[in-house]
Parts: structure tokens; C-alpha cells; sequence
């Protein structure tokens, strides 16, 4: 199980920041957080690797572009992005994974499987100890006011172990245990007679979660966990389809199809405007003569004439207006594929900026775009990198384990090599030097 420790120490270490770059939670209508992930032994990743959005105490000159979130009453300030660098087969894109089943567990072992049905969990196979061990997950998050820490070890057959803990979001508040969960026993520590109902009836199977299963009778914390997590976009590369249905679909709200539309036009797509037409997307483009007089407007299939960089933009306008509207969670893989540089660094800059993010979205993302490095985007901590050991294990650190300036040229020193994360390139050229 992971300690709390680190987390702790970090939530109340930097009360001399700026007040000028503190968000109040409360009166910004904040209501969900992520504020730490962790996972060993899943894919590519043996050891425990985190993910942080608590914010460090760094000295770098802040700007209204770029603040932070404070939690009230706490000194914890948290991260509004986080990016991912990392070579090729790194595993950054493992690390994502891990938190898309993390949320897919949660939400479904119970509803969406049977007693003695296998878990799709698939652990480190380099090792030959981690063979035989279980996947260990857990993150700490704020939902509905309370800072919860929850994990569970599983493997292919069952559930070996599981906990949750929560704490209220003051400074030098307790963690109090809810329940903690082995093979053995389940104990509920925190007053729950319906948790307590569960695990006596022996309702909770071996291959379900006690949180999944609370939430399907309406235990009132595990529904608000399940609900943020319900409410988490995460999208792959092989998401298109899906994304596709969805963009349909939000058209048929007409403030949201003006709110897309002119997403996409103030991206200089070209698109006067986007419509639903018999369940298909029909976008219109301003037709002119020859002398540059507007005459008509031509009406195009989006999925057949559009490009795939205008169909990726428009496929992701519904995830990230729902995000900035609503303070979800927006992990996505390969943010940068498709689409252009500037247009990439415009999203990222809606979810660092207060004025765009009043709820406290928050946008976790992996990238090879170093261009973003040199943009002034991201404070230290924000930026994260991947890479495989010797033992072919993937390993990921933050930039600010280095002890560089905020003006350093981060591009610049990434692909010299100074941060790690970059391919080793061998001689390719002797591929093709057919005299050897």
C-alpha cells in the first residue's frame, strides 16, 4: 500500500506563495480534484511511479496565464495541467492507461462482470516475481470537500486487497480510515451500515470492488467518487470512433453547436459554420467569385472533406468545453498528433488560465511537441518524463528534480539529452549500406 507521507508533507509546505496567484476553491465552485496517482506492476511499469498535480514550492515568477488552485483552508495549491515527454515505447502512454482502469474498475467491476470472470489486468511480464504479483493502483483526489486517498491490489482472479481514506481539507487535519479490505477480512471503520450490510451478507464478489459495489446501492461517498470519476474524459488514439458519436451528439444542443462552431472558427479552419443534418455533420464554407465577392456558401460532409487534423479539433471541442464548463478531469494521449503546434498551446493555455478555468479543470496529456518547452507554458512541476530502465521498466521524475532556472531553455536541453526521456538513435544508415 502507498504512504501518504510524501503526499502530506507536500499539502502544507509553501503557505509564503503569492496570494495573487490563489484560486479559491469554494467560490470558484471546485468540486473535484486529482491530486496524486500511483501504479506498479501494470504494463510496462514494475516499480511504483507517480503522478503529482500538487503543486511544489518553487520561486519561478508565476503569471495570470499560468496560477495555480488553492484548496481553502489547507496551504495545498495544485496544478491546473501536467505533461508527459518521453521517447517512443517509454510507456508514457502506459501511464494513461493505468488511469483509464483505474476509473474503468471502479465504475464497472461490479455492473459489468460475473462471479469467477477473469480481470482484464495485465502486470509487468519482465520480471519473473512480478508475474505472480498483483497490479497495485491508487490515487488521492478531492471530491465534494474531503480529500480522499483510495487503492486497491488486483490481479487476474480477484481482489487481494483495497482501502479507502479520507481526510477533511483542513491543515493538520487527521486521515481517517473508511475501510480496508484483504483476502482475509473487511474491516469498516468509519460509522457506514450499509458498507458494514455488505461486507456481513458477503454481497461483495471476489473479482468487485467494495467502492463499486457501495455505489450500485447508493452508499453516498462511493456515488460521489464513482460520479467524478464517471465524469473523467480519457481519450487514445483509437478513441476516433467514439469521440465521433459523441461530437454528433452534443450537436443536437443548440447553445453547445453555436459554442463549437466557433471553437473551430477561431482556430482558422475555415468553417463559416457546422450543422446536424439526418445524423450526419454537414459543415458550410463562404464561396466567392472571382473578383473576392462572397456569392454563396458551399455545404461539405465534415468526415469526408474536412481534414484529419479539423476532424480530431472538432471531435475534442465537446470534451474540453465539458471540462472548463463543468471542473473535470481531461486525460489525453498524443494531444499534439494531428494538430497544430499553436492550436495545441491555445488549449493548454484555457485550462492553466483562472479568467477560462474557473472550476478548476484539469488537463493531464502526453507529447513529443517539445515546442511547448520553449513557450513558457508550463512551470517545472508540470512537466513530467518517462523512461525505461535497463531491466525495461518504465520510470517517470519530474523536471523539477533538476535544479534549473525558469528561463532555461527546456527544448533546447530535452533533445541535447540533459533530462533523459530522448531515443537512443543508432546507425540507421547501416540499414541501408548494402557493401556490408
Amino acid at each position: 500500500m502507498y504512504s501518504s507521507s510524501n503526499y502530506l508533507q507536500l499539502s502544507f509546505g509553501f503557505s509564503k506563495l503569492n496570494s495573487y496567484f490563489c484560486r479559491n476553491l469554494a467560490k470558484k465552485g471546485v468540486k473535484f480534484m486529482i491530486l496524486e496517482f500511483c501504479v506498479s506492476n501494470y504494463l510496462s511499469i514494475k516499480d511504483e511511479l507517480k503522478i503529482s498535480f500538487v503543486a511544489t514550492a518553487l520561486k519561478d515568477v508565476l503569471t495570470e496565464s499560468n496560477d495555480m488552485i488553492t484548496v481553502p483552508d489547507t496551504g495545498l495549491f495544485v496544478l491546473r495541467s501536467a505533461v508527459i515527454y518521453g521517447a517512443n515505447a517509454s510507456g508514457k502512454s502506459n501511464v494513461l492507461k493505468a488511469i483509464a482502469f483505474y476509473r474503468r474498475f471502479i465504475t464497472d467491476s461490479f455492473k459489468n462482470s460475473q462471479a469467477g470472470e477473469a480481470i482484464d489486468v495485465e502486470n509487468f511480464r519482465l520480471n519473473t516475481t512480478s508475474m505472480d504479483e498483483p497490479t497495485t493502483m491508487e490515487a488521492t483526489f478531492i471530491v465534494e470537500g474531503f480529500t480522499y486517498r483510495y487503492g486497491f491490489e488486483v490481479d487476474s482472479k480477484a481482489v487481494r486487497a483495497e482501502w479507502l481514506y479520507q481526510r477533511t481539507n483542513k491543515k493538520r487535519a487527521k486521515e481517517v480510515e473508511i475501510f480496508y479490505r484483504t483476502e482475509e477480512e473487511t474491516t469498516v471503520h468509519q460509522k457506514s451500515s450499509l458498507l458494514i450490510e455488505l461486507v456481513n451478507k458477503k454481497m461483495v464478489r471476489d473479482n468487485a470492488l467494495l467502492l463499486s459495489t457501495g455505489a450500485q446501492f447508493n452508499e453516498p461517498i462511493a456515488v460521489s467518487i464513482l460520479q467524478w470519476l464517471n465524469d473523467m474524459h480519457v481519450i487514445f488514439g483509437n478513441d476516433e470512433e467514439r469521440l465521433w458519436k459523441q461530437a454528433i451528439k452534443s450537436m443536437d444542443d443548440e447553445n453547445l453547436r453555436l459554442r463549437i462552431t466557433n471553437f473551430a472558427k477561431y482556430a482558422d479552419l475555415g468553417i463559416d459554420s457546422i450543422v446536424k443534418t439526418d445524423n450526419r455533420i454537414v459543415s458550410t464554407h463562404r464561396q466567392y467569385d472571382d473578383e473576392g465577392k462572397e456569392t454563396n456558401s458551399v455545404a461539405f460532409s465534415f468526415s469526408s472533406n474536412e481534414s484529419e487534423g479539423t476532424i480530431k479539433y472538432f471531435s475534442l471541442s465537446y470534451p474540453i468545453i465539458d471540462a472548463l464548463d463543468n471542473g473535470k478531469l481531461l486525460v489525453i494521449d498524443e494531444l499534439n498528433s494531428k494538430l497544430h503546434p499553436l492550436l495545441v498551446r491555445k488549449i493548454i493555455g484555457l485550462f492553466n488560465s483562472a479568467k477560462t478555468n474557473p472550476k478548476g479543470a484539469q488537463l493531464l496529456f502526453t507529447t513529443h511537441d517539445t515546442f511547448l518547452l520553449s513557450a513558457g507554458m508550463f512551470r517545472r512541476d508540470q512537466i513530467w518524463f518517462t523512461q525505461k530502465n535497463s531491466f525495461g521498466s518504465t520510470e517517470a521524475y519530474s523536471l523539477v528534480e533538476y535544479k534549473v532556472r525558469s528561463n532555461t531553455p527546456f527544448e533546447r536541453d530535452y533533445l541535447l539529452g540533459k533530462y533523459g526521456a530522448t531515443p537512443i538513435i543508432g546507425e540507421m544508415e547501416r540499414v541501408f549500406n548494402m557493401e556490408e
